[in-house]
């Protein structure tokens, strides 16, 4: 059928005959995507999600400084069902590096207790730990939302919102000791023994990361919520 003089074909959407862009904040930090469309109600989007933030506190006369690290990439297929802003999208993170990572001092004299056993930090080489909490490198998800970062219309700005989640598996969590911990029933010189030499202390700090990492299973998905601005070419 031809057209009439007056009428203009619908436009084509083919990779790459259009790109979009949009910055967004949410729960994964700050981020941005790059789109392009793979046909009418499909887009194929990767982008970048970042955040850090440091707090320090004191938790058994320890002083403890942890740090949350945000940095992961993702790849999502935007699939809009009716044709408009709704889109239901599989994603997949990659090269994903979030984790939790924290040290501690623990003053000379003070007393922590790891899996129900005290044990004194010594004067003379006090306790320092380190741990860590690290996920999956990659992981698969799922989300949903509102807006097209490639408008199907003759329009370029969009507002897009997402909410979903991506499954990271079981956490694994990492602590290591070095110093000297001594048994505050014992004088010094018999209760004092250097951590990494003595068996009692690294039993009950193996059984401490078993319970704990246990305990992590919650975290094995991400939830995803973000807010963005969008701009297409």
């Amino acid at each position: 059928m031809r057209l009439p003089p007056s009428a203009t074909p619908p436009p084509s959407y083919h990779p790459f005959t259009a790109v979009g862009i949009d910055w967004h904040a949410g729960l994964n930090g700050v981020g941005f995507d790059v789109a392009t469309p793979l046909e009418g109600r499909f887009n194929l989007r990767i982008g970048f999600d970042f955040f850090d933030y440091t707090t320090s506190f004191q938790e058994q006369g320890a002083n403890i400084s942890a740090t949350l690290h945000m940095r992961a990439s993702h790849a999502s297929l935007d699939w809009f069902p009716f044709g408009g802003k709704f889109h239901v999208s599989p994603l997949f993170e990659f090269a994903n590096n979030n984790r939790v990572q924290a040290t501690a001092i623990i003053p000379a004299g003070s007393t922590i207790t790891v899996n129900g056993q005290d044990y004194e930090s010594s004067s003379t080489n006090p306790l320092e730990g380190n741990g860590e909490v690290s996920f999956r490198r990659v992981a698969p998800g799922l989300t949903a939302g509102f807006g097209n970062i490639i408008p199907r219309a003759n329009r370029h700005l969009s507002l897009p919102v997402e909410a979903g989640f991506y499954y990271v598996g079981q956490p694994r969590l990492k602590v290591n000791f070095q110093g000297t911990a001594c048994d505050p029933d014992y004088p010094p010189a018999e209760g004092c023994m250097v951590v990494a030499q003595n068996p009692g202390f690294q039993q009950n700090l193996a059984a401490f990361i078993a319970r704990n990492n246990h305990n992590l299973s919650y975290a094995s998905f991400f939830p995803v919520l973000s807010f963005g601005v969008g701009y297409s070419f």
